[in-house]
């Protein structure tokens, strides 16, 4: 009996083994299965995602509105060429100055943020984007206001952009802005301690900004310094000619037949980068309808604001700044002190002479200070990250603003008014942009500088 149950026992154990071995390798097999299928599911996946699915992700929405990829795509490569047509502005330049070193320093500097700007191809991309999602947010409260860009005006600006004028040549409006006349009244001369008026002018030009700069005075002063070192373009010199000399010829006009030469041979230039000439009139489009939009955002911005006309003394430290307090209330001449101590030399000769401002013209602690002062009145020791200051207020009015205030207080309030506009849309951008962000066209290898 216990033999046969040995026997039996030898027979079985081999064989639950054997299940045991069977079930494990179905598992194993089961497992490579799914893991391959999962490889080939996101292979396949990757091939989809790159040929088809990711033309269908937009690469934003604005509320329900979709921001087209192809136009995106068109958009950057557009934005990407008026740089290189920059580029080849400035090397041409850089070319026919070779003999001067001072020009050729500014020139390869100016190659070389145009370079920069190019190679960082996904950040030039997702400005582009940025300035998209604007236009969209722009297009949706230019429906609410009932603005709109009809094909013959994106037909005309193209036709001007060619120097074509079909219905003749448009003649520049003249300006409105009231502009304030810088004349000082007698409680501002008696202030100034001067019997002369003061040049008001010179001042508002050189502006507080020289010695308490903000970020938009310092954009201001960094496109000027730009504009000062451009090459000045020859002027021809006006001859008045002797009553018997042959008038001057007329310009053969520009005729249609030469406009749509020229047009014809840009848009061949487009396709060569791969810029649909479709593209090129939506983006116009979107240009025109953002200065109707704006012109009607604008409308209404006051032509005049609350201003100050302030001085100022600079000192390092506080109680420097107290010194120089002490020395005025006990009567000693303003304009003395500030040449003699003041650290803001653009002024100090002046009395540290700011001008007239607006409010956003100064840093944050000194325009408090002096929008808190009536004329005539000297403030405690204002610090700043520039020093300590004692200011003088010398008139505190509301003016005429000045052109490049109106100008300014336009760009403030349009700036304003896009960003309330843009919190109140669900604006969402999809990382599908970065996979479409083009990085051509790109500057000739033969005129790269670096």
């Amino acid at each position: 009996m216990s033999s046969t149950k040995k026997e039996e026992e030898v027979v079985k154990r081999p064989t639950i083994h054997s299940a045991r071995e069977q079930k494990q390798n179905r598992m194993i097999i089961i497992g490579f299965i799914i893991t391959a299928a999962l490889i080939v599911g996101m292979v396949g996946y990757a091939l989809l995602y790159d040929t088809v699915f990711k033309n269908y992700i937009p690469v934003a929405k604005v509320d329900n509105q979709k921001i087209d990829n192809d136009y995106f795509v068109n958009r950057v490569r557009l934005e990407r060429n008026a740089y290189i047509q920059q580029y080849s502005i400035v090397y041409a330049q850089y070319q026919m100055f070779a003999e001067e070193q001072s020009y050729q320093e500014y020139f390869l500097s100016q190659l070389g943020q145009i370079q920069s700007v190019l190679d960082e191809y996904e950040s030039f991309g997702e400005t582009v984007l940025d300035n998209m999602i604007d236009d969209q947010v722009l297009a949706l409260e230019a429906r609410e206001m009932g603005i709109e860009v009809n094909d013959a005006e994106v037909d005309e600006f193209i036709q001007g952009l060619f120097n074509y004028f079909p219905n003749g040549t448009p003649t520049p409006e003249p300006t409105t802005t009231p502009y304030a006349t810088p004349t000082a009244s007698d409680e501002q001369i008696a202030i100034l301690g001067s019997t002369s008026t003061p040049d008001v002018a010179a001042a508002e030009e050189s502006s507080a900004d020289d010695a308490i700069p903000t970020e938009a005075s310092e954009a201001a002063a960094e496109a000027e310094g730009d504009q000062a070192a451009e090459t000045p373009e020859p002027t021809a010199t006006a001859t008045e000619l002797p009553a018997t000399s042959t008038p001057a010829l007329t310009a053969t006009p520009f005729t249609e037949e030469n406009y749509l030469l020229d047009y014809q041979e840009y848009i061949d230039g487009l396709k060569e980068i791969n810029v649909a000439e479709a593209y090129l009139r939506e983006y116009i489009y979107h240009y025109l309808l953002n200065q109707k939009v704006q012109e009607k955002v604008l409308a209404d911005t006051p032509v005049e604001q609350e201003q100050v006309w302030a001085r100022h003394i600079l000192v390092e430290t506080e109680d420097e700044a107290k010194q120089a307090l002490a020395r005025l209330d006990a009567g000693e001449d303003w304009n003395a002190i500030a040449a003699e101590v003041s650290l803001d030399t653009s002024n100090s000769a002046n009395g540290g002479d700011l001008g007239w401002f607006t409010r956003g013209a100064m840093v944050a602690p000194f325009e408090e200070a002096a929008f808190a002062l009536q004329a005539g009145e000297i403030s405690q020791p204002v610090q700043t990250d520039f020093g300590w200051h004692i200011i003088q207020v010398v008139g505190h009015e509301v003016r005429p603003l000045a052109e490049t205030d109106y100008a300014y207080a336009q760009q403030t309030a349009y700036e304003e008014w896009l960003t309330a506009a843009k919190e109140e849309k669900n604006i969402k951008k999809n990382d599908v942009w970065k996979d479409l962000v083009p990085k051509e066209p790109s500057i000739s290898a033969e005129m790269l500088v670096n």
